[in-house]
């Protein structure tokens, strides 16, 4: 399964640059200058990459404008960051210095500390999970590089404009390759469940 992992979910021109394969090199290209890691270490998955859904009840669904675009970094110095970051987030936030505007938000970052909290010693993170406040200038290098590049894709000839672009960070990519394979045995055990009621 990890054989096709790496193969069909992490490697090649993704489904949504079929038409202009050379724009996923010059994306690429560009984000590695925004973040400083290598663009070879971007990738993307999901939907974008195969062209529909593989996750749980939305599998099948296909790609289009309501979609997100996923990207996944593979970069330990990002991750290292990130975390740090983080963790600086959680000690503010739990300490009183940073605040919530709304009890809405206030349920959302107590959920986003749990999944820190879990997730980051697994080996993974996601940047919009931390506020984008002047505290934090990874997550609002992040977070603009993100929002730019969905704009950029919306004038993009040959392209589906999704619907926003999130991130990723994996600090190997034997940890990546994991989650997406844990992730396709469970959308088929789904699939195979559904199939033998």
């Amino acid at each position: 399964m990890e054989n096709l992992v790496r193969l069909w979910l992490t490697e090649g021109i993704p489904y949504e640059f079929r038409n202009c394969p050379i724009v996923f090199e010059e994306i690429r290209a560009w984000l590695g200058r925004r973040l400083g890691v290598c663009p070879k270490v971007i990738t993307i998955i999901g939907s974008a990459r195969i062209g529909f859904s593989i996750a749980g009840a939305k599998y099948g669904r296909p790609f289009n404008s309501d979609s997100d675009l996923d990207l996944s970094i593979v970069s330990e110095l990002l991750f290292e960051r990130l975390s740090d970051t983080f963790t600086k987030w959680q000690s503010e936030y739990c300490g009183g210095i940073v605040h919530p505007r709304h009890e809405i938000e206030r349920q959302l970052w107590d959920s986003n500390l749990e999944f820190g909290n879990r997730n980051i010693p697994a080996g993974f993170f996601d940047a919009n999970k931390i506020p984008t406040y002047d505290r934090y200038p990874l997550i609002q290098d992040i977070q603009q590089a993100m929002w730019t590049l969905t704009r950029k894709l919306e004038v993009t000839p040959d392209l589906t404009p999704p619907r926003r672009s999130s991130v990723r960070v994996y600090k190997s990519w034997s940890i990546l390759v994991s989650r997406l394979t844990i992730s396709l045995f469970r959308t088929r055990h789904l699939i195979e469940g559904r199939t033998h009621r």
